[in-house]
């Protein structure tokens, strides 16, 4: 499977952690279009870990609040 699939696999998915390590080996490209479709899955795969990060930041701010409601 080529890198650009496995990269559009693991957008689809959310996986963060494949995300992670797919990116972590850019390849060179020879190809223009290549190129321009990777940029565009690295941009949608920023979003993605964007978005999970807010999710668990709100996650965290409800578990404050609730230790702070259940220690008062």
């Amino acid at each position: 499977m080529s890198w650009i699939n496995d990269l559009k696999i693991a957008v689809i998915e959310e996986d963060i952690d494949n995300i992670t390590s797919i990116t972590d080996s850019l390849p060179k490209f020879k190809d223009m279009n290549d190129a321009k479709e990777a940029l565009t899955l690295i941009q949608e795969a920023i979003k993605i870990v964007k978005n999970k990060k807010e999710e668990t930041l709100d996650i965290m701010n409800k578990i404050k609040q609730t230790k702070a409601f259940l220690t008062s």
